[in-house]
């Protein structure tokens, strides 16, 4: 996708406009192409048009440059990155940034994720590493994912067998991960253990502890504690999806800023977000098979958080 505005001229009568602009932006998809036009960025003859006008021959149809405003305000990768070599980048995710767009569409169009009007992971893959699409990498190199709220350590596969052999490892419980969260209320034990199944009711978004989910356990080892809070260690042991977050809601100590489970009292320490962090992974490095372990260092947000609350 080019960076600046392309113009293209009609050369078929009555055709519509969304259909045209198909055949000439390759890879966006035609539901992606109608979302370009309907915010505006999208002329026939310097005036704007709706999807289903239709063309006359001769009349120059412009679209705005696809090149996303987030892209320039979150600066690409390189602040971002833990290690990179041949076949894996190590990132060190930001809270607030979406891992793709929502629904499945970008998976077969893939550029389309640089037509999303919120900043995603894909996008910036894309745009900042394009030899990871075009080495036929699935997914655009994203073998796992952080909810949005979450900041800390990514891997992004770089090739297709690297991204095999991670997906692989993930599948069979071969990747140890650990987690930083600040949670609400006093942690009495060190150390404690849930084993409790989570999943989500059918038709519903969200994921909560229920006996007709799917087995899950995670420990937990406190670090620091005062009258407001924790700061507490968990590693899960499998890979649900929320599982930490349900865990600790279960055990009475949601972590503070999580909008599905946290219900601060009145007074109680408000954070300006999710206090969930991907501390460190540990794997088996997809081409070697020799032992890789990575940390990204907690967030200035989360640590200014903790500190306020213990003082």
């Amino acid at each position: 996708m080019s960076r600046e505005p392309e113009s293209f001229v009609a050369d078929t009568a009555r055709q519509r406009l969304d259909i045209f602009l198909t055949g000439r932006l390759r890879g966006l998809s035609r539901g992606h192409i109608q979302k370009l036009i309907a915010a505006g960025s999208v002329r026939v003859d310097g005036e704007l048009a709706e999807a289903d006008r239709l063309l006359r021959p001769g009349q120059t149809v412009t679209v705005a440059s696809l090149r996303p405003r987030w892209e320039d305000d979150l600066g690409g990768l390189s602040d971002w990155i833990l290690h990179e070599d041949r076949d894996l980048l190590v990132l060190e995710k930001p809270a607030g940034l979406l891992m793709h767009p929502l629904g499945t569409s970008w998976l077969t169009s893939p550029e389309a994720a640089l037509a999303e009007p919120q900043p995603n992971l894909a996008g910036l893959l894309l745009r900042g590493r394009p030899g990871i699409r075009c080495a036929g990498t699935p997914r655009c190199g994203i073998v796992h994912r952080l909810d949005r709220a979450t900041s800390g350590v990514l891997l992004v596969a770089k090739t297709p067998a690297a991204s095999e052999a991670l997906i692989r490892s993930f599948k069979d419980r071969q990747v140890s991960k650990t987690y930083r969260a600040v949670v609400r209320g006093v942690w009495r034990e060190k150390r404690s253990r849930v084993e409790a199944p989570v999943g989500r009711k059918p038709g519903h978004r969200k994921v909560f502890a229920t006996p007709f989910g799917k087995q899950a356990s995670t420990g937990f080892t406190v670090l620091g504690s005062c009258p407001s809070g924790a700061l507490v260690e968990a590693r899960p042991l499998t890979g649900r999806i929320h599982q930490i977050r349900v865990h600790l809601d279960l055990l009475g100590h949601p972590v503070m800023g999580d909008v599905e489970f946290d219900r601060p009292g009145p007074g109680a320490p408000v954070p300006p977000r999710l206090m969930l962090h991907a501390y460190k992974i540990e794997f088996a490095h997809p081409a070697t098979g020799k032992p890789a372990s990575f940390s990204a260092r907690i967030p200035k947000d989360m640590r200014d958080f903790w500190a306020s609350i213990r003082s």
